[in-house]
């Protein structure tokens, strides 16, 4: 039996979501922490006080790490059309979405200060949108909802 390909049992949206336009997102968020850290750190923690020089190294991880998410999907995923690996790889990057998640919520101050939406300005509504709406299609992407069943076609057939 070939392997299912991800180009035949993915839909559009998710082939797009995880190949495009995260991948931006992922480059732009990486450029926010390289170019002016200080500013980033203001409008994640509604602190513009957060940010010191010595972190510097921090933001240049999670710069990093975002870059390796761009890659992983604007690349890797772009050049293995194995639903198998697509798999595998979402499963890795929800592992980094939980965390992502966990320290937006502590940026603000706890779940209290997060749960309550009002208080949300545009970057905070971008923010979330840009994280969740891929993490939920990495979750339905491995957990098969919205995948095309069957036998996968090898290249040409």
């Amino acid at each position: 039996m070939i392997p299912m390909t991800s180009s035949t049992a993915l839909p559009l949206a998710y082939r797009l979501t995880l190949l495009l336009l995260e991948p931006l997102s992922a480059v732009n968020g990486a450029l926010m922490t390289f170019r002016d850290p200080a500013d980033f750190a203001a409008k994640i923690t509604h602190d513009p006080a957060v940010y010191t020089p010595a972190n510097q190294f921090l933001y240049t991880q999670l710069g990093g790490a975002w870059l390796l998410f761009a890659f992983n999907e604007a690349v890797v995923l772009r050049l293995v059309d194995d639903l198998r690996v697509w798999r595998l790889l979402c499963c890795g990057m929800l592992v980094s979405d939980v965390v992502y998640h966990v320290s937006s919520v502590q940026a603000v101050g706890g779940w209290e200060v997060f749960s309550r939406v009002g208080g949300w300005n545009a970057f905070d509504w971008a923010v979330f949108a840009s994280a969740v709406v891929p993490m939920v299609i990495r979750l339905f992407i491995v957990l098969g909802v919205g995948v095309r069943k069957g036998e996968g076609k090898g290249k040409g057939e």
